[in-house]
């Protein structure tokens, strides 16, 4: 599968920002940490990632187009039945918020458009959706994977209690994203914001957020760690580099 990098890391040639955040990732994901780091400095190297960065700054309608056909469909209808908002959840400490969710979803759709530009037609959200129910299925594994039945609404249900505390996974995560945020901003050249990053930064570490609960789910655990994360983070950064065409093969 794509996933550059080989695990190799270059001790020079890179800001400031992307050294101190590459170092806080291999500070607490050791060698586990050490590929998937590499893979995200890479990302740059990927028109489709230059594509996506860029677009990610513009307004959500200029490089997604209108997208509720894809959120009407059965994967999206039972999440938005089955996850509660960020206050909800918090009140009742579910630990997968829908507008996390979303964000997959909307993850999904800037890959394929940071691919092929396109912003209109069925056929883009049918791969996109194609492509979600496999990252739910299949994790690291997706670009083999065959969906299964569609979740139901009791599927959200456990998704959304799967905890993040165990095995420094959360924070292993949240260190990714960071690293992930200084690429992306030698991308842009513009400033990340101290707090919530930036819109592609954002979309992909909640993406392997969902990817990995789900890996815990399909084991029948009740927390990720630090397998799942990485498993997360392996899986989206190899759709980002993979072409759409790849997975209708």
């Amino acid at each position: 599968m794509a996933g550059g990098g080989e695990g190799r890391l270059s001790p020079t040639l890179v800001s400031p920002a992307v050294a101190d955040a590459r170092a806080a990732l291999l500070e607490i994901g050791g060698r586990d940490s050490t590929a998937i780091a590499a893979t995200i400095e890479a990302l740059p190297s990927v028109p489709a990632f230059q594509v996506m960065a860029t677009a990610s700054l513009a307004a959500r309608p200029q490089w997604a187009g209108l997208v509720d056909d894809l959120f009407e469909r059965p994967l999206l209808k039972q999440a938005k039945a089955g996850l509660r908002n960020a206050l909800m959840s918090t009140l009742t400490g579910d630990t997968l918020y829908r507008n996390v969710f979303f964000s997959f979803a909307d993850a999904v759709v800037l890959w394929h458009y940071g691919h092929t530009q396109e912003r209109t037609g069925a056929a883009r959200l049918d791969a996109a959706y194609d492509a979600m129910r496999r990252l739910l299925d299949g994790a690291e594994h997706f670009l083999e994977a065959r969906p299964g039945a569609e979740p139901d609404v009791t599927y959200f249900h456990r998704l959304r209690r799967i905890r993040l505390t165990r095995d420094d996974a959360y924070p292993m995560l949240r260190r990714a994203g960071r690293l992930l945020g200084a690429v992306e901003a030698e991308v842009t050249q513009e400033k990340l914001h101290t707090v919530r990053g930036s819109i592609l930064t954002s979309y992909v570490t909640f993406s392997a957020q969902v990817i990995a609960m789900a890996r815990a789910l399909r084991a029948e655990r009740d927390s990720i760690d630090r397998d799942d994360v990485v498993a997360g983070l392996v899986a989206i950064t190899t759709l980002l580099q993979t072409p759409p065409a790849a997975l209708a093969r």
